[in-house]
This record gives C-alpha cells, structure tokens and sequence, in this order.
C-alpha cells in the first residue's frame, strides 16, 4: 500500500465503509486521535496501531511507516520498539517480520484479530513473553510461537533484549481463534 501513514489510515477506514465515529467504537481509540492520525501519523504508539488495525480487520504492518523513507521508521509501546522489516502474501494468510528492542518493564498487548499469531526469536538477552497467564522465558537462540488473539505480554529479563517477531494472519476468511490450551499451561504454537 503506497501513501503516507496517514493516507493508508484513512485509505483503510474509507475501503472498509468506517466513519471516524465507528472506527472509534470498535477501536477504543478517540475519534479525534483517529483524525488526527490520518493526516499524520508520527509518534503513533504500537498500541494505538495495532487497535486500528484490529478493529479493520488489517495487518498491523498496514499502518507502520516504509522502511528507507527518510523518516522515523519505528513505532514504540511500553516496553517494544519495532521496526518493519518484510511482509509476505502466503497462503492461508500474510506474514510480517519484525526488528523489536524489548525494554525492562512489561507490554501487555490487547488481543489482535482472530487467529493471529506471533513467533518471538531472541537475537540478544532474554524476555518473558506469551499470554499473560503462562508467558515464557526466552534465551538468544530460543523462539516461542502462541496465539495473539488472547491478551499477550513482552518484558526484556534484566537488560534489554533484541527480537525478531513474525506476525502470521489467518486468511481473510478466519473468523475464529486457533488456540487451544494443554494440560501444562502451553499452546499447540509451542514447538
């Protein structure tokens, strides 16, 4: 998608036959914040863009500023700042690959769309990351795949941490979680 950040915000919302007002509603974000993002998107919090894009059905990379462009490339929460760094058309449904720097002090990130799901590998250090009844330990080397459709946490152990997060979307027509939960607390990601 081509345009400013702004430009593909409001793209999106009009393609999808969203006002301000309901765009608000579903996202939880102010109808004037929402505004003033589609004309300009700098200094957008992770959070924020990832309850627009949820509540449009869209990929989160729909909305992250284009790598090269000459400006600010990544886009910061509580704890994660993340950079864009490819994304795939694949069947069932689009990747997206993530640089993110994970700070001391817990994300807690909302639930994404319906059978979403995210893969963390860590690059450097070591982070606690997975829903938030049963997040796990990860060391550099290690990865952990679970449901992001279900409230989810990112904490950087003692020092901050380097990671590479893969979104992985369901094809259009998922409309339901994948997740299931075994007798030890993990998911059917963990590998």
């Amino acid at each position: 998608m081509s345009g400013t950040v702004g430009e593909r915000l409001r793209s999106l919302r009009t393609s999808h036959g969203v006002s301000l007002s309901e765009l608000s509603r579903r996202s939880g974000v102010g109808k004037g914040t929402i505004s003033e993002l589609e004309h300009d998107l700098r200094g957008a919090r992770l959070d924020t863009l990832f309850a627009l894009t949820t509540a449009l059905g869209a990929p989160l990379g729909a909305l992250m500023p284009d790598r090269g462009g000459g400006g600010d490339e990544h886009v910061s929460g509580a704890s994660v700042t993340a950079v864009l760094l490819e994304r795939w058309d694949l069947e069932p449904g689009p990747v997206e690959v993530y640089r993110a720097t994970v700070n001391v002090g817990p994300q807690r990130s909302d639930a994404h769309a319906p059978g979403v799901e995210e893969t963390v590998t860590v690059i450097q250090g070591r982070v606690l990351v997975g829903p938030l009844g049963a997040p796990r330990e990860l060391r550099a080397g290690e990865s952990h795949r679970y449901a992001g459709d279900v409230p989810h946490t990112f904490t950087a152990v003692a020092d901050p941490a380097q990671i590479v997060l893969l979104m992985h979307y369901p094809s259009r027509g998922t409309s339901t979680s994948t997740n299931t939960t075994t007798e030890e607390g993990r998911d059917h990601h963990d590998r």
